[in-house]
Order: structure tokens, then C-alpha cells, then sequence
């Protein structure tokens, strides 16, 4: 029994020798410098995110930067909450406001853009290429073949004495290709829906680290007549 005992003791000491000590600190330190690296791998992972264009344009796949991503959320919030957006509600909506929303969209978009520093520009694809498609192929088409004619006969329709005591949203029924704009219209709603998504899409997709534009570093120029030489070899001259 004594025998069994001092084994046991003398197993259980043999642990505390200096040799295992430092083994056992050696290996704790590579444990957690390989889950360190392992979690910041994870943590500046770039993901690529898949994009269905709306209005038939086409779909992307790209690894979205830190600065899509804000101009994704920015832009995401714009559309989220003006009436471009909303499905058309033929009862209660007003095409009007609607083109006015639209209207509206374009500067603020052209904000955005311009508000991306000049090497997201050249990268392809990217946020810009998503945006200008959008805007530029798919929803000025409709603004140009219907706001023109649409507001011009809404002005002279607001201010005829017939539709006086109509609502907005009766006297809108009455322009002759109504049916033919408010199907175009809404199909405008479904895309911009989908563009609504594309850009929540982008907005939650993990990042890289945010890139950096390259510094350049120049070397100072000596005034013109100035010697080349050192201050230290001016003074031993």
C-alpha cells in the first residue's frame, strides 16, 4: 500500500519538473497563436456575393470592399423608404409622386459615386458598375418614355374644372394609356425591389480590411542654387 502510494506521488511530482514546465508553456503559446490566426483569418475573410441585376441586366459576382458596402447600406436606406420602391397602390398612390420620388433618386446616387475614392473606380466589378447600370439602363428608359407625356397631362388635368372635385388618384385614371404606364410602373416596382435586396445583399456581406490608396512618399526637393551636399560636409568645407 505504501509502495502504491509513493508511485503515485512520485508520477505526480515528476510533473512539476522544470523540463515538462517549460513543455507545457511552450505548447499553450502555439495553441493560442494558432487560434489567434485562425480567428483573424475569419474575421477579414473576403466573401464574394452574387448579384441578379434587376431589369433583366445581367448578374455580377464580386468581392464587395469595406466602401461598397456603405455606399450598398447608404443607398439601401434611399429606396427602402420613398415611394419608388413601394409596390404601386392604384387606390391610394399618385404617379406624380412616385416620378418625383424617382427623380430625387438620381442625385443622391450620383453623390454616392462620386463620394468613392478613385481606386474603387478602377476595380470592375464593383458598387459603381451596379448603381450606373441601374440607373442608366433601367429606370431612366421608363422615365423618358412616360414622365414627359405623363406630367405635361397632368398639369392641364389638375387644372380642368370637370375633375375639380375628384381625387388624384380618379383623375390619374383618366390619362389614355393609363393602363399601359401603370403596368410598366409597377413591373419598375418589382425590379427596384429586387435592387433593394441586391444592395442589403452587399451591405451585409463580410468585408476585407478596408483598402488603403497607396502612399506616395516623394523625396524633398532642395531649393534651386542649394548644394547637394549635407549640412555636416557644409560645415567641414
Amino acid at each position: 500500500m505504501i509502495e502504491n502510494i509513493s508511485f503515485f506521488l512520485s508520477k505526480f511530482l515528476s510533473l512539476f519538473s522544470p523540463l515538462k514546465f517549460w513543455d507545457g508553456i511552450l505548447i499553450c503559446a502555439l495553441i493560442f497563436l494558432i487560434v489567434n490566426l485562425l480567428n483573424r483569418k475569419r474575421k477579414y475573410r473576403v466573401t464574394s456575393v452574387s448579384v441578379n441585376l434587376p431589369f433583366n441586366l445581367g448578374n455580377i459576382t464580386y468581392e464587395p470592399t469595406e466602401e461598397d458596402r456603405i455606399v450598398a447600406w447608404k443607398l439601401y436606406t434611399q429606396l427602402k423608404t420613398r415611394k419608388a420602391a413601394l409596390f404601386f397602390d392604384e387606390n391610394h398612390d399618385v404617379i406624380a409622386e412616385v416620378y418625383d420620388s424617382l427623380y430625387e433618386l438620381f442625385p443622391i446616387a450620383r453623390d454616392l459615386l462620386m463620394s468613392l475614392p478613385l481606386y474603387e473606380i478602377e476595380r470592375s466589378p464593383s458598387i459603381a458598375d451596379l448603381i450606373l447600370r441601374v440607373q442608366n439602363d433601367g429606370l431612366r428608359p421608363h422615365l423618358t418614355k412616360w414622365q414627359s407625356d405623363f406630367r405635361r397631362w397632368w398639369d392641364k388635368a389638375l387644372a380642368y374644372p370637370k375633375y375639380e372635385n375628384l381625387r388624384p388618384q380618379d383623375i390619374q385614371k383618366k390619362f389614355p394609356k393609363y393602363d399601359e404606364l401603370i403596368g410598366e410602373l409597377k413591373e419598375m416596382n418589382v425590379e427596384l425591389n429586387k435592387y433593394t435586396e441586391d444592395l442589403e445583399n452587399i451591405a451585409k456581406t463580410s468585408a476585407g480590411v478596408k483598402r488603403k490608396e497607396k502612399e506616395m512618399k516623394l523625396k524633398p526637393v532642395r531649393p534651386s542654387g542649394m548644394s547637394s551636399k549635407t549640412d555636416e560636409e557644409a560645415k567641414d568645407v
